[in-house]
């Protein structure tokens, strides 16, 4: 089955299977099922995602891929020194995607505007958990698109 090229202003960001909740979606039509696939700005914010939701080095072909949370807790840390930690480390992970130039904001879901923010984006934030934080990270694309990434990290 031949399928169509994406958009010409989709080819930087890629193309890639759908995942939802870490699963190939797959579209069911007359020849069977396929995994379905995501293009441009959609295949970027998930591969941003994924980038956040792997933890550092169990990528068997990148060791220096995903997010390492490990280290904001390795001291006596105070709770604000764990989120700038992690803000930092989150900044890292995603600021070694050649498509980001910038990651422009990290909200954690105990910030003030965070609540504004992840509307803004067309979230929904749910209510902080203790070993569990929201975090909204809004990135500034190498074609200077803004886009926004929500994600849960568990620590």
């Amino acid at each position: 089955m031949t399928r169509p090229a994406p958009p010409p202003g989709d080819i930087l960001y890629g193309s890639g299977f759908r995942l939802r909740d870490g699963d190939l979606v797959l579209a069911a039509d007359h020849h069977g099922s396929e995994p379905q696939l995501v293009h441009g700005l959609a295949n970027l914010e998930q591969a941003l995602t994924l980038r956040l939701l792997t933890p550092f080095g169990t990528d068997p072909l990148n060791a220096r891929y995903g997010l390492d949370v490990r280290r904001a807790f390795t001291g006596s840390n105070n709770r604000r020194t764990v989120k700038e930690l992690i803000r930092l480390e989150v900044v890292r992970t995603l600021g070694s995607d050649p498509r980001v130039r910038e990651v422009a904001e990290v909200l954690f879901d105990d910030d003030p505007q965070f609540v504004a923010q992840v509307v803004a984006a067309g979230g929904r934030p749910s209510d902080h958990r203790p070993r569990l934080w929201q975090v909204l990270v809004t990135v500034e694309t190498v074609q200077n698109v803004t886009t926004s990434v929500l994600v849960d990290v568990e620590f």
